[in-house]
Formats: C-alpha cells, structure tokens, sequence
C-alpha cells in the first residue's frame, strides 16, 4: 500500500491579511511602548537639572560673546598697527584711555597714601535686658565708615574680613553691594566676619578728613564710645590695594550714542 504525503495547509487570501495585521499590529505595539518609555525617561530629568543646564547654556552663550569681543578688540588693535603713524598716536590714545578708565574703575591695583582702620565686636559683657546686636559691629557700620571715606577725598577702598592673614580684600567697585547677612556682611560675593579691615588711598591728610567726617561721627563713633566696639585708625604714606576680581560686565546697559 502507498502513503500519501500530507498535504500542507493551505491559507487562504483573508488568513494572510489577517496573519499581516496581527504581526503590524505587535510591531506597531513595542515601538510605541518604546517611545513612551523614551519619553517617560524624559520626565524623569528633575527641575534642578534643567536649571542647570539652562545656566550652563547662558554661560556658554556669554563665553561665545566674550570671545567674539575680545576677537573684534584684537582686530581693531590689529589694524591701529598696520597703519600710519598717526594712527600710531590714535592707538597710544586709545591704550592710555583705557588705562585710565580700568584704573578708575577699580580694575588695577593701585598705590598711594591713605588711612588703615579696623572694628570688631566689643568685648564688653552685655548687661542684663540690652540687645546683644549693640554690641557687635553691624552692616550700617560698615557703610557709614566707607561714607565716610568717600567723602573724605577716597579713591580707591578695599575691605577686609577675619583675623586669618591671607585672606584677600574686596576692592569696591560701582556694582559693590555691602549686605547683612546674619552674623556675616556680604561684601560683592565674599561673606566677612569681624574684626573688619579698611583700607583707603586718598589725600595726605585722608585720615584728618574721615575723623572729622558727620557720616563717622554721628553714629559709629558714638556706638564706639558707648558700647565698646573696638576700633583703631592711623594715616598710612604709602598702601597697595589689590584689583576688584569680579564681573563687572553690564547686562542690559549700552554706551550712549554721540548726539547728531
């Protein structure tokens, strides 16, 4: 007897349309659970994360700026050499101009005369019901002795924080901030604690000039004498005060235009 070999199936048009759209619709199903789960990972990137990449954005967007200032400078200066002698003198006036605005705006170190003086916290046991914070020296403190400076004939300030020497001085610029904060007093971005150190360059007679000054007199010379707060100033022939270290690049601000 023969066997017959079987058969094999046979499907049909409509079984292999529906065998396709099951196999289309099993793709279709992982590569959307593949997209949710791409776009789930991204909700997952915190606030924090997203702040800080925003920072580092801008700040590499200002890096990208600076470099393209600079590259303009370095060209401008570039073409003042190539050319003729009075451009020559153009760019020895443009080089001294500039000399002169970083020296006044805080941007060198300077020497010259001046006064030295330093406060800290008295040491003076607090009687019993007085507020402690008359006794320790306070933000107005501060402000009121470099007032008084300034108005003295100061050209040029630093202050100081601490006992520990090495500690730099903060030069004070026109964005100089003087804060409380706390038991501390920020300084542009530098938090100080007592004793406070400033320094000042000025006329000869700058330290004459600021003891007889209202802005000490009225307030912090008398909190001196009444509480104890410890003080000492002396004129000085000759002091060094280091440059401002900071950013002093304006945001929004722009050189006027010359009138027309």
């Amino acid at each position: 007897m023969t066997r017959r070999r079987p058969v094999a199936p046979r499907f049909s048009r409509r079984q292999w349309a529906v065998s396709i759209a099951a196999a289309l619709a099993v793709i279709g199903f992982v590569g959307a659970a593949q997209w949710n789960s791409s776009a789930a990972r991204q909700e997952f990137v915190t606030s924090a994360q997203r702040v800080l990449i925003t920072e580092a954005e801008q700040l590499r967007r200002q890096q990208d700026d600076l470099r393209l200032e600079i590259a303009a400078a370095e060209t401008r200066v570039r073409d003042f050499q190539a050319r003729s002698e009075g451009s020559q003198s153009q760019l020895e006036t443009l080089t001294a101009e500039l000399a002169v605005a970083r020296l006044a705006s805080g941007l060198d170190a300077v020497i010259g005369p001046g006064a030295v003086m330093e406060i800290a916290d008295s040491t003076r046991e607090i009687p019993a019901g007085e507020s402690p914070t008359n006794y320790i020296v306070l933000v107005d403190d501060i402000r009121d002795l470099v007032t008084a400076l300034w108005a003295s004939g100061a050209e040029a300030i630093t202050i100081a924080g601490g006992a520990a020497e090495g500690i730099p001085a903060e030069r004070l610029v026109s964005t100089t901030s003087i804060y409380g904060v706390g038991s501390s007093i920020l300084v542009n971005t530098a938090f100080l604690s007592p004793p406070f150190r400033i320094e000042a360059i000025g006329p000869p007679d700058l330290h004459d000039r600021f003891l007889t000054h209202p802005s000490y007199l009225v307030r912090v010379a008398r909190r001196i004498e009444v509480y104890g707060l410890q003080f000492a100033s002396e004129a000085r022939e000759e002091i060094i005060l280091p440059a401002f270290v900071g950013n002093t690049q304006l945001r929004w601000g722009a050189p006027l235009g010359e009138p027309t």
